[in-house]
C-alpha cells in the first residue's frame, strides 16, 4: 500500500531495515541484522533533484528469494550515480514465507499470496513512475537490473503485463526468468504444508499471531529438513504469474525491451568456496549418477570432455554445475529472445586473487564492478586486490550506464558491443582485457548436444552427500 501522507519534513537519510530472513555466513551479504516486518522501503541516489530527466537504474537484489536487502553496502549507488550522471534506486521486497508462502487454499483474499514479493517490486516501480522526476530521473527511461534471484525477478517482470510501461530496459546478471522447467506450483504447495506444520499454524489467523522470530524459526527448520521440495520463490498462481515466465519471454510474449544478460565464468565456485559445501571434492561416481538423468548414456562422454578441458577435478565439477545451472539457460534465453528484441550477452571472467579463499570467477563477482565498490574492504576480501580491477570497474559501470541511456552497452571509447544473434553468438568478455568473442566456451556447450537440464537436475549437481 502507498505510504500515508505526512506534513512537514520527514527524514530520509537512513536506510530502512531488511525484510525478515535467516542470516547466514555469506561474504556478499551484510547489514541484514537490522530487520523488521515493516521493511518495504527504497533508496535513491541522484546527482541532483532537478529537471535533468536522467536515466534511472532500478536495482533488485539477489539472495535466493530468502535473504538480502537494499541495505547491503555492496549495492551503494553513489559511485554509479556520480560516474554515469544517472539516478540509482535500490529496493526491498518481502522474502521467504513473507513474500512467497502460497495461502490460496484459505480463500480468495489470499489469491496473490504466492507472489507478493513480486508485487512489492511492481509497487516500487509504480512509485518510481510517479515520483522519480522529483529526484532528477526520467520515469520514461527506467532500466531494471538484478543479480541471481534479482535477475530472475527481472525476468519475471519481463513476462508480466502489469509491468508494461514501468521500465524501458532490463539487465539480468546470473539469472533467468522462473519456470524454465519443473512443476513450480506442486513444489510450492508441499512447501506451504510443511511450513504451516512446523509453525504450528493450521489457519491464517493462527499464522498471523506468530512473531517474526517464531516464523523465522519455522523457516530455519523447514530449510534444514525439506531440501527435496525446494525453497520459497515465485510460482505460477494464475493471478500474478499466469504462465511460465521463461516460456513467455522466450516466445516473445513478454515486454519487448532491450535486454543485457550474462553470467560469470565459474558461477558455482561461489557455493563450493563461500559456502564450503564440498562440491569440489564430490566423488566421481556421484557426479556420473547425477549426469545420467540429464544426458543418459553420454554421461561418461560429457565428464571426459570436461576433464580434458579442466584437468583439475574441482574445476571439472564446478564448471559442469556452472554451465548446467546458469550459463546454458542464459544462452538458451538469449538465442530465443534475440529474434524479438535487442539482446546483448556478456561473460564475466575476472578472476579473484583474494588471499582469503579461492573465489575465482564466482557467482556475484561482477557486483562490485557494476556498483564501483571494488575498493570497499568488505569487497576486497572477495575480489582481491588485482590493480586491473579498477579499470574494469569503470568499464563495467560505463557499459551499464550506456545501456540504460541508449539501449546499447557500448561504452565511450569502445570496444563495440555487438547485438547478439544465435548464429555467431557474439559475447562481450568482461575481464582485465574486455573483448568480443563469438560463441565462447562452445566446446562445453556442444558436448551436451540439445540437452537442457531441468531446474531440479541442474541444482541436483550441487548435492554432495547423496
Amino acid at each position: 500500500m502507498p505510504a500515508v501522507p505526512w506534513s512537514g519534513v520527514r527524514s530520509g537519510l537512513d536506510m530502512g531495515p531488511a525484510c525478515p530472513q535467516l542470516i547466514d555466513d555469506d561474504p556478499t551479504e551484510n547489514s541484514e541484522a537490522v530487520m523488521s516486518e515493516d521493511c518495504l522501503t527504497l533508496n535513491v541516489w541522484t546527482p541532483g533533484p532537478d529537471a535533468a530527466k536522467r536515466p534511472v537504474l532500478f536495482w533488485i537484489h539477489g539472495g535466493g528469494f530468502t535473504v538480502g536487502s537494499a541495505r547491503n553496502t555492496w549495492y551503494d549507488g553513489q559511485h554509479l550515480a556520480a560516474r554515469g550522471d544517472v539516478v540509482v534506486v535500490s529496493i526491498n521486497y518481502r522474502l521467504g514465507a513473507w513474500g512467497f508462502l502460497d495461502l490460496r487454499s484459505f480463500g480468495a483474499r489470499y489469491r496473490e499470496s504466492a507472489n507478493v514479493g513480486l508485487l512489492d517490486q511492481i509497487a516500487a516501480l509504480q512509485w518510481v513512475k510517479q515520483n522519480i522526476a522529483h529526484f532528477g530521473g526520467d520515469p520514461g527511461n527506467v532500466t531494471i537490473f538484478g543479480e541471481s534471484a534479482g535477475a530472475a525477478s527481472v525476468g519475471d517482470l519481463l513476462s508480466m503485463p502489469v509491468a508494461e510501461n514501468l521500465f524501458a530496459k532490463a539487465i539480468l546478471e546470473s539469472g533467468v526468468p522462473g519456470g524454465r522447467t519443473g512443476n513450480m506450483s506442486i513444489r510450492h504447495a508441499h512447501l506451504t504444508t510443511a511450513f504451516l506444520k512446523l509453525a504450528g499454524a493450521h489457519s491464517v489467523d493462527k499464522l498471523s499471531k506468530k512473531s517474526m522470530r517464531e516464523l523465522l524459526d519455522a523457516q530455519r527448520r523447514l530449510f534444514a529438513t525439506t531440501t527435496d521440495i525446494g525453497t520459497f520463490g515465485p510460482s505460477i498462481d494464475g493471478q500474478v504469474l499466469k504462465a511460465r515466465p521463461f516460456a513467455a519471454v522466450a516466445a516473445g510474449r513478454g515486454n519487448r525491451v532491450p535486454i543485457l544478460i550474462g553470467t560469470t565464468r565459474e558461477e558455482m565456485r561461489y557455493f563450493s568456496t563461500a559456502a564450503d559445501n564440498g562440491l569440489e571434492t564430490k566423488p566421481r561416481p556421484l557426479l556420473l549418477k547425477q549426469l545420467e538423468p540429464i544426458v543418459g548414456s553420454r554421461a561418461q562422454e560429457v565428464l571426459d570432455e570436461y576433464q580434458r578441458l579442466y584437468p583439475k577435478w574441482g574445476d571439472t565439477v564446478v564448471q559442469i554445475a556452472s554451465d548446467a545451472i546458469m550459463r546454458f539457460p542464459t544462452v538458451q534465453l538469449a538465442d530465443a529472445v534475440s529474434v524479438f528484441q535487442p539482446v546483448y550477452l556478456y561473460l564475466f571472467t575476472y578472476q579473484s586473487n583474494s588471499t582469503y579463499k579461492n573465489f575465482g570467477s564466482a557467482h556475484a563477482m561482477e557486483l562490485p564492478f557494476v556498483f564501483g565498490a571494488v575498493n570497499s574492504p568488505e569487497v576486497i576480501v572477495f575480489t582481491g586486490r588485482d590493480p586491473r580491477r579498477l579499470d574494469l570497474a569503470d568499464r563495467v559501470m560505463d557499459s551499464w550506464v550506456a545501456f540504460a541511456r541508449s539501449g546499447n552497452p557500448t561504452p565511450k571509447g569502445g570496444p563495440e558491443w555487438p547485438r547478439y544473434n544465435s548464429t555467431q553468438r557474439p559475447t562481450m568478455e568482461l575481464g582485465p582485457e574486455p573483448r568480443v568473442l563469438n560463441d565462447p566456451l562452445s566446446e562445453q556447450r556442444n558436448i551436451w548436444g540439445a540437452t537442457v537440464p531441468t531446474i531440479e537436475q541442474g541444482w541436483e549437481l550441487l548435492q554432495v552427500n547423496r
